[in-house]
């Protein structure tokens, strides 16, 4: 079991959901009472003691890890489009592992399952951000890409809208909005927001109205009130 240069993913939830959403899985390495469970897939495993997980990962596994190849199947933007969404979800360089984690999470339970990011400078996806996402990754399409840019470039000509999240003056309030469909949200950094190449590409810019003495909220949160609002009007609830 050596750990060098290895991708593992750790706890029970977790490489439960790994094997539900078909990573390729190398090897299970797992204590005894995960034995009847392995069983049950047909992928290799070894029954091991507490202190050889210990020497492989210092998180917190809980008796079982997995190795992969790699942690998460990327699809091209090609094959986004292709599943004709509503509505597609783009991170503009989310830096913070907690809150991309938290993001698929509330992106997964609002139903929206085709996630764009980009391929530097922004958190990746690793073994921490499906451990915080309990389970968000299942059924996820995720694109990651050089240029958002470029990806907005392409979702336009497949006649998508484009909304960023952003404070400005030409900004409307996400509920006095009327959402054109198909379309994709923008989120932005955690500092510095979305950029401004991003916000004249983007056809309408939208923000979250703050009445008390706070300013703004965290990228997680808002894009989940921003999501689950999107989602109501897309099915007229």
């Amino acid at each position: 079991m050596d750990k060098k240069n290895n991708k593992y993913i750790t706890g029970k939830n977790s490489v439960l959901d790994a094997i539900s959403n078909k990573l390729k899985i190398k090897k299970i390495y797992a204590t005894y009472q995960y034995q009847n469970v392995l069983e049950k897939f047909n992928i290799p495993y070894q029954i091991v003691n507490k202190n050889d997980l210990d020497k492989i990962v210092t998180t917190n596994h809980q008796g079982i890890i997995a190795e992969v190849d790699d942690y998460f199947f990327y699809c091209s933007i090609e094959e986004i489009m292709h599943n004709k969404p509503e509505v597609i979800l783009i991170l503009d360089h989310i830096e913070d592992i907690n809150n991309l984690g938290s993001i698929l999470r509330t992106a997964n339970a609002a139903g929206v399952f085709n996630i764009i990011i980009p391929d530097k400078r922004a958190a990746q996806i690793n073994d921490k951000v499906l451990k915080i996402s309990s389970g968000g990754f299942v059924n996820m399409n995720i694109c990651k890409i050089p240029s958002i840019q470029v990806a907005i470039e392409k979702l336009k000509k497949n006649n998508f809208w484009i909304y960023a999240s952003c404070i400005s003056e030409n900004a409307q309030t996400y509920f006095e909005t009327q959402y054109n469909f198909p379309l994709a949200l923008i989120v932005g950094n955690e500092a510095k927001g979305i950029s401004s190449t991003i916000k004249k590409a983007s056809d309408q810019l939208i923000y979250i109205p703050m009445n008390g003495t706070v300013q703004s909220l965290n990228v997680s949160i808002a894009t989940a009130v921003l999501l689950f609002e999107i989602v109501k009007k897309a099915h007229n609830i």
